[in-house]
């Protein structure tokens, strides 16, 4: 997957509506990054990835840059 591919799809997938965001991005900084938000994102790893994460590890993430490093960035391709 492409990482402007995996931003568009973390958008729509957590209604983040009119955010302008870029992989670097702090996800606080994000309206409506809240606990329903975190569930969206464990929710999508796991069904893209098959990879499961824990809320805490999610809590813990600076931006989508230190997201794509948890997923792992052999799953991304460059654009």
């Amino acid at each position: 997957m492409k990482r402007s591919e995996f931003i568009k799809e973390i958008i729509k997938y957590c209604e983040f509506e009119g955010s302008d965001i870029k992989m670097s991005t702090e996800l606080r900084s994000i309206e409506g990054f809240d606990s329903m938000a975190i569930l969206s994102i464990i929710a999508f790893a796991d069904e893209k990835f098959g990879i499961k994460f824990s809320p805490q590890k999610i809590h813990s993430l600076t931006d989508f840059n230190s997201l794509v490093k948890l997923i792992g960035e052999n799953e991304f391709e460059d654009d």
